[in-house]
């Protein structure tokens, strides 16, 4: 059975570039706010999120937060994508319970590896 991974991210394309890269591995959903993710979460609990941080309405901190305060979701492995580059944004995604951090473009071995070593950590 393949693992489940939630993409949430606001920019379509970047959406359907990273589940181009991850679906021939991973059952992937797709959602397009943090209001959205925090609602399909209610539901699935996937084995894995990766969450962009800058998203209008509610931006990946606050999604992830919420996360971290539901013992339903506070286990599954949170890992960001930015574009920011700043060191600022790496320490407090860590802070809040994110175990890795990506910045884009995302390039796809990358993801792929990163995503592997999540699991690798869980076994």
């Amino acid at each position: 059975m393949k693992k489940h991974i939630l993409l949430v991210d606001d920019v379509a394309t970047n959406l359907k570039c990273e589940e181009l890269i991850l679906r021939n591995q991973y059952q992937v959903t797709m959602v397009k706010s943090g209001r959205e993710a925090l609602e399909c979460l209610q539901t699935v609990i996937p084995d894995l999120v990766l969450l962009d941080i800058r998203m209008h309405e509610m931006d990946g901190y606050e999604v992830l937060k919420h996360m971290k305060e539901d013992p339903k979701t506070a286990a599954v492995p949170v890992i960001l994508l930015t574009a920011d580059t700043e060191q600022e944004s790496e320490e407090r995604g860590i802070a809040l319970g994110a175990i890795d951090f990506i910045r884009k473009p995302i390039e796809p071995q990358l993801l792929l590896e990163r995503i592997e070593a999540v699991w690798e950590t869980e076994e």
